[in-house]
């Protein structure tokens, strides 16, 4: 949506310069919180890099005979400030010139970059779109990320975050309410539009989409859980595989396949974050129980209306039970309505669950079928008024709950377990504690990870000695040292670098 409207400001000379940057590689900034102690301002002067760039780059996209003079005025150089991001991401020593750059990027700068930029582009007002910006796995840096987003605001700049709501942490300096509004994107699938905004993006966006049976468009809509992109993957999907067998067989094999990939990617986070291991284990087991109260309540041939919500007392919910909710719902798993309350004591968050997996475990049927007809009649149709109610030891065992923790590595010297997230030294032997790094834990996974990587290509990389993923992305020159190895040239050295550098964004994202 984001990338929508900064397109659809450029072939409108009316609207306001947009500025769209992504903000998707910030944990490759993640192992700096631990081996320096300027991380926060190397992350402040990356951000304001990215702004810097992505200005340029909006610029160009409007009129290119404005490029250079962009950079006139500006104290460093454009290709300076490019170097600076690859060499902060890469994690590499920064340099003088770095210090340089860093010394140039404030507040200020940028603003005047901004303003500069949208003049040249004979445009009144900018808009900064900030894509990404849930960097919720870095809560140091996500305080310091909304500090720039209040400053950066002006009367004629206007930044435009996108955030996962409930999850997110704006800090003590930042109030989303005051700064702001929020504007919910997440359409639910019980919204009155939601099969029309659906349909109207697969028919732009998918050719001959309008061939597929109704209600098989309609299913996958559905099951796609209010996410475009998950329809577009499964209407392609059909429409690749739907005359090699059975319409219903494909159909229920998409709509579980869609499901398995939605847990499997929730799952990836216990390998990530392993600190969150216990927390996504157990919102697996909080995931299928839902599902299964859902089930349970509609095979009732007696109650009105299908049930795709579940009210849970508010009560029931502690620091890690709501952190663990929080991590369903950035997933996707789980989508969660307003809090409603019946009196102090009788507060219910209303939780529904993907509705591609209360399809494929047959959760929303009364009887036996479960064709695209059914499908579409039965989420079609009435829903029940009110939610089912659980409380929330109704739906993870009391074991469970009670280990419920966040898993804290032990101390590297002594192996005494830690006594919370936020210990520095070990109780038992006085040692500095060393804290875990998803890119750090990424850099060791071994080549042979990464997928349609051949085995030539991996031998020859093992020659030499790049035998680990970080040994090739932290290289200074990647793409040399990747033709030095025997049999590897120009085109298939871009080709393993393409798919390293895909493999290591899907595992930070």
């Amino acid at each position: 949506m984001m990338r929508f409207a900064a397109i659809s400001c450029r072939q409108k000379a009316s609207a306001p310069f947009a500025v769209y940057v992504s903000f998707n590689r910030y944990l490759r900034l993640e192992p700096l919180l631990s081996s320096r102690s300027d991380a926060i301002t190397l992350f402040h002067s990356w951000v304001l890099a990215l702004i810097a760039l992505a200005c340029a780059e909006a610029l160009a996209a409007v009129s290119e005979k404005f490029g250079k003079k962009l950079w006139i005025t500006f104290p460093v150089s454009h290709d300076e400030v490019r170097k600076f991001v690859e060499r902060v991401e890469r994690g590499t020593p920064t340099s003088d010139v770095d210090q340089t750059v860093i010394a140039a990027l404030s507040i200020q700068t940028i603003k005047d970059l901004i303003r500069d930029a949208a003049e040249l582009a004979d445009r009144r007002r900018s808009i900064v779109l900030l894509d990404d910006a849930a960097l919720t796995l870095t809560p140091e840096y996500l305080i310091e990320f909304f500090d720039i987003v209040r400053v950066l605001k002006a009367s004629d700049i206007s930044p435009k975050a996108s955030v996962y709501p409930g999850t997110t942490e704006y800090g003590p300096r930042f109030h989303a309410d005051h700064e702001g509004r929020s504007v919910p994107v997440w359409l639910s699938v019980t919204e009155p539009r939601y099969l029309d905004v659906m349909r109207d993006i697969g028919q732009r966006r998918l050719a001959g989409s309008d061939a597929v049976p109704e209600a098989v468009a309609k299913s996958l809509m559905y099951a796609a859980f209010g996410v475009p992109r998950a329809y577009l993957t499964m209407m392609r999907a059909w429409m690749d595989k739907a005359d090699t067998t059975s319409e219903q067989a494909v159909l229920n094999q998409l709509i579980r396949d869609h499901r398995d990939a939605r847990i499997s990617e929730f799952k990836s986070l216990a390998l990530k974050l392993p600190k969150l291991s216990s927390l996504v284990t157990t919102g697996v087991t909080f995931f299928a129980s839902l599902v299964d109260v859902l089930r349970d309540a509609n095979a009732d041939s007696t109650t009105e209306g299908i049930q795709l919500q579940v009210g849970i007392n508010a009560d029931g919910f502690d620091p890690l039970t709501n952190r663990m909710l929080n991590l369903l719902i950035e997933a996707g798993l789980v989508r969660e309505e307003a809090e409603v309350s019946h009196g102090p004591d009788r507060r219910l968050r209303r939780i529904s669950p993907h509705v591609g997996a209360l399809i494929a475990d047959r959760a929303i049927f009364k009887g036996r079928g479960g064709g695209a007809r059914l499908i579409v009649d039965a989420l079609g149709g009435k829903k029940s008024k009110h939610p089912v109610r659980r409380v929330i030891s109704r739906l993870i065992d009391q074991g469970s709950l009670e280990s419920l923790r966040y898993d804290l590595p032990p101390c590297q010297h002594c192996q005494t377990p830690r006594l919370n997230d936020t210990q520095r030294f070990c109780h038992a032997c006085g040692k500095k504690l060393l804290d875990g790094s998803t890119f750090t834990r990424c850099m060791a996974l071994p080549i042979s990870e990464i997928p349609n990587l051949s085995q030539f290509t991996q031998e020859a990389l093992r020659e030499r000695k790049i035998e680990t993923i970080g040994s090739l992305v932290t290289m200074q020159d990647p793409g040399s040292e990747l033709r030095k190895a025997r049999g590897v040239g120009p085109h298939r050295s871009s080709r393993v670098l393409e798919r390293v550098n895909d493999f290591v964004d899907e595992f930070l994202s």
